[in-house]
């Protein structure tokens, strides 16, 4: 009998063990091997408006070392800003450390299956460039499935706009007192095989926030918390990358949506410049509704129909997606919510108002006026017909609505310094009179004549400075004055 005893005692000791050991390799899964990158041979770095730009080309582990090696003051910068994030969890909620760590270790197995192999690859070139553990990265990109926040976004054109252009704005409303806006970062990618984009993001995040596409495919995301969710299927940041590396079309973007396992409650407004026309897609872990613009199939009470325009906040228009929220006052009525009454409303009226006379200036105005008040981390609005692109992020702790917005001509940047086009030289003075300082030229703007830009129609008379290529390498200093102030008056693609 005691001998019994004894061999149950092993063998349950045993499969402890067992159980121990196969635990830590399943939190601890493998990597490929490092590689040798010379980050220069196919990227560069610069600055635009004081904000970085990389430039990411070629494999995934080659890109991931170049993020590394171009940004990586900013990436370890957000490496302590996640351990500050890790301390704060501990002090708000008493979340040890280490229980932290578990619960995102956990999250990002479960989540392991669906996330592409060239994005974990991408991942170990940026840990080898920064010289951090992969796990940090690995944690990181899975935080989407584990917290909340409150978005907006909105798209306009055709009949809604001055210019018939598309325009997509998106507010990404997040905490601002972390710090994560001084790890900001402009991402041009060309990856191989892919579609090449721009990420207005992080520097120690591969995956996608906001951004656009070369094709015109322009991507906002809206949080909606639900009771259907699940740790298992492909973080957002994850699913909005894939929709700018893969899809050119609307269609593209419907297939991915509606084929991809999805985690947990988001909305989603994506554009597309080409076509001008833009859906709106509400999910959970089981569920997605699709909505075009003035779509008949939102027959909520609370739905605001508009041609030639779709935007969303966090209340799904679809009745089974919404018995399901959590957000926006659900199971009641969302009326009363921020996410109704300020941000869904505040787009809808706004859009209204300046319905056929919406230029950059005025979308940039809406984008501002939607914002989540102390929350906004950073701000984006998209031309996606002529692919320009503004930014703003937040400023010590300052909302990203009320910074200045910085213009990225991507078709421009898209080119190697050494390679772009001399700007086109000013006018002569008896013809565009230009004030030297940036500041005066508010008092000009009715007096000189506009140029053309390379559309054939009249650009605005805002600055633009570019500095001269620093030598030694691809390092350059492009300076753009294109601020929302600036812009009050005229659009970047059309003035009056």
């Amino acid at each position: 009998m005691a001998t019994l005893v004894k061999r149950i005692l092993l063998a349950t000791v045993g499969l402890i063990l067992a159980l121990i050991f196969g635990g830590f390799l399943w939190l601890n899964p493998g990597r490929g091997p490092r590689e040798e990158v010379d980050p220069y041979e196919k990227g560069w770095h610069e600055t635009v408006e004081d904000t970085l730009v990389i430039h990411l080309r070629g494999a995934p582990y080659e890109m991931g070392y170049q993020r590394g090696y171009f940004a990586r003051d900013k990436v370890a910068l957000s490496v302590e800003i996640f351990d500050g994030l890790l301390d704060q969890a501990q002090e708000e909620m008493g979340l040890p450390r280490f229980a932290a760590n578990l619960i995102l270790d956990v999250t990002y197995q479960l989540c392991a299956p669906f996330i592409p192999e060239r994005y974990k690859r991408e991942m170990e070139g940026l840990a080898d460039a920064s010289g951090f553990n992969l796990k940090i990265f690995r944690r990181a990109h899975v935080l989407s499935v584990l917290t909340e926040r409150a978005c907006s976004s909105f798209t306009v054109w055709g009949n809604a706009t001055e210019d018939g252009k598309l325009y997509h704005g998106r507010n990404f409303d997040w905490i601002t007192s972390a710090g994560l806006e001084d790890t900001a970062v402009l991402a041009l990618y060309e990856p191989d095989g892919f579609r090449p984009f721009a990420s207005a993001g992080y520097a120690g995040l591969i995956s996608v926030l906001s951004g656009m596409n070369m094709d015109g495919i322009s991507i906002g995301q809206i949080g909606a918390i639900t009771d259907d969710g699940s740790l298992r299927g492909l973080p957002m940041e994850f699913f909005l990358r894939r929709v700018l590396e893969e899809c050119s079309t609307l269609d593209d973007v419907t297939g991915l949506v509606t084929s991809v396992k999805h985690t947990v409650g988001f909305n989603y407004v994506v554009g597309d410049g080409e076509a001008r026309d833009a859906r709106a897609y509400e999910t959970t872990a089981n569920h997605v509704a699709i909505f075009g613009p003035n779509d008949p199939l939102e027959t909520v009470e609370y739905a605001i129909r508009i041609e030639d325009a779709v935007f969303r906040s966090d209340e799904a228009m679809d009745p089974v997606v919404r018995s399901l929220q959590r957000c926006a006052n659900a199971p009641n009525m969302p009326y009363g919510s921020n996410s109704y009454d300020h941000r869904y409303l505040g787009m809808a009226t706004r859009i209204q108002e300046h319905y056929g006379a919406i230029n950059a200036a005025v979308a940039l105005d809406i984008v501002k006026a939607t914002a989540m008040k102390n929350a906004n981390l950073h701000a984006v609005l998209t031309n996606s017909t002529d692919r320009q692109l503004w930014v703003a992020h937040a400023k010590k702790g300052q909302d990203a609505a009320a910074q200045s917005f910085v213009r990225y001509d991507l078709p421009r940047l898209f080119i190697h310094p050494d390679e772009r086009p001399e700007l086109q030289a000013p006018a002569e003075p008896d013809e565009a009179p230009v004030a030297e300082d940036p500041e005066d030229v508010e008092g000009q703007e009715d007096e000189v004549e506009q140029p053309e830009d390379v559309d054939g129609e009249e650009a605005s008379d805002e600055t633009e400075e570019f500095a001269e290529e620093v030598e030694g390498d691809a390092d350059t200093d492009v300076r753009e004055e294109e601020t929302l102030e600036e812009e009050a008056g005229t659009t970047p693609d059309s003035a009056e």
